[in-house]
């Protein structure tokens, strides 16, 4: 990953984190006064890497694991603001990351309270994982 490549993913995850759900090339290359065209040959180049994923045929940023674009059917929540997630996985590692660890991770089948006291975690559920770590990326949308 070279060092625009790096500044660009964090950028990407800037947005997401702070609450924007549709991040695309035109975006990224506003805020920090990029060059639109290198920030479109950059979010290709993270895709090719596995380090992000695309909506097909655009510049506009599907997946930043754990941040989704799109509505999965998961959702980390934090307080009073929410996150898109890929899965129930993602969804328990925004509330990991973003809140500390104190949050409830929502979607299909799942409703999970998540909260660290003392360095303990105290999770009142179970995720089941269907496919195996090492075959996310052959199908990274049903994953």
């Amino acid at each position: 990953m070279t060092p625009f490549e790096r500044a660009v993913r964090a950028e990407i995850y800037s947005l997401f984190a702070g609450g924007t759900f549709e991040v695309d090339a035109e975006q990224l290359a506003q805020s920090r006064g990029w060059d639109r065209h290198e920030v479109q040959e950059s979010l290709e180049s993270l895709e090719a890497q596995h380090r992000i994923s695309l909506v097909a045929g655009t510049h506009r940023v599907l997946m930043a694991h754990p941040f989704a674009s799109l509505d999965s059917g998961y959702q980390a929540h934090i307080d009073t603001r929410s996150w898109f997630a890929n899965c129930a996985w993602d969804a328990l590692a925004i509330v990991a990351l973003l809140g500390n660890g104190n949050g409830r991770a929502t979607g299909r089948e799942l409703d999970i309270d998540w909260s660290i006291e003392d360095g303990r975690v105290s999770p009142n559920g179970i995720v089941h994982l269907l496919v195996p770590a090492r075959q996310f990326w052959d199908d990274i949308g049903f994953t």
